[in-house]
């Protein structure tokens, strides 16, 4: 079980790392031979667009949250050809197309890609401005290799279903929820208790049928709430 831990914590530094690292890679290749003109250039370029780059976020989550990314594959190259034969027939000009429309497209199609990112198999899912949906069907608990899962949402949310898994032991879920909404479901005969006493201003709700008093409390779930004006619900299908 350490060892799982371990390349758990490997996998996520490693991928911290890329992130950082081409992060690092596309500021310094922008402002390479004319640093203070080009950071001003972006300074003033964000000041002025950064309104419609949380739309794009926000729209992005909404469509993440009613469709899978992978749908919108083709209505999305439909769509890029509809305004290619629009801008060819209504004559727009280029300097729009270049300005305006393209650079938009970038966006969403970056921020689609980025969002769409899954941490596999690791057990810990976080999602920071994003929605997102997880559905494992591993054995869980102190008897398997996972012993204990980490839900994260920070000023987003995670949906996370457990019904189709099976557990084994005790399994501890450790559950942020900070402007964020953390869903979780899990199988109506798993014996759960839900710890709330890191929470503040957050509303946690408990729905579905319980286990009964018979439950094997060997097999039990221990939810340790973490939240701040965030928001937990827990439904037992």
């Amino acid at each position: 079980m350490a060892g799982a831990g371990g390349r758990t914590g490997g996998r996520s530094g490693r991928r911290t790392r890329l992130w950082l690292g081409l992060a690092v890679l596309i500021v310094g290749s922008f402002t390479l031979g004319d640093s203070t003109h080009r950071v001003r250039a972006a300074a003033d370029w964000l000041s002025a667009w950064w309104p419609w780059l949380l739309l794009s976020l926000a729209l992005v989550n909404l469509l993440r949250s009613v469709i899978a990314p992978g749908s919108l594959i083709a209505p999305g190259l439909l769509t890029a050809l509809a305004l290619g034969g629009l801008t060819a027939a209504h004559d727009i000009s280029t300097r729009t197309l270049t300005d305006f429309v393209a650079p938009v497209a970038l966006i969403l199609v970056g921020l689609a890609l980025l969002l769409s990112s899954r941490e596999a198999e690791s057990h810990r899912w976080t999602r920071v401005l994003a929605t997102g949906r997880i559905r494992t069907a591993d054995g869980l608990g102190s008897r398997t290799d996972t012993s204990q899962m980490v839900l994260r949402a920070i000023a987003g949310e995670l949906r996370a279903d457990l019904t189709d898994s099976f557990l084994d032991g005790s399994l501890t879920v450790q559950v942020t929820a900070v402007a964020g909404h953390v869903h979780l479901t899990v199988p109506r005969d798993w014996p759960v208790t839900v710890r709330t006493a890191g929470t503040v201003l957050t509303r946690v709700s408990d729905t579905g049928p319980r286990a009964g008093a018979d439950a094997d409390t060997a097999r039990e779930v221990g939810l340790h709430l973490l939240g701040l004006a965030g928001a937990f619900s827990l439904v037992r299908a």
